[in-house]
């Protein structure tokens, strides 16, 4: 069985957050709740949560992308 790289298997986790993104904000923009404001927030968690897969997966990025945090 092949071994994957880190960068691919970075942008398997990235492809595949999308979808899931995407159910999540539609999940809550048609709640019967009415829980819209909160997506905001859970935008920016699952952009955020992309972002430090992203500074794993490339070893140069990951100083700069941790420092901001």
């Amino acid at each position: 069985m092949k071994r994957r790289g880190k960068i691919q298997r970075g942008l398997i986790i990235m492809a595949s957050a999308a979808g899931s993104i995407t159910d999540l904000s539609r999940g809550m923009w048609h709640s019967q709740t009415s829980r819209r404001w909160l997506l905001p927030l859970a935008i920016f968690l699952c952009v955020t949560g992309l972002l430090l897969v992203l500074a794993t997966s490339v070893e140069a990025l990951a100083p700069f992308v941790y420092s901001i945090f």
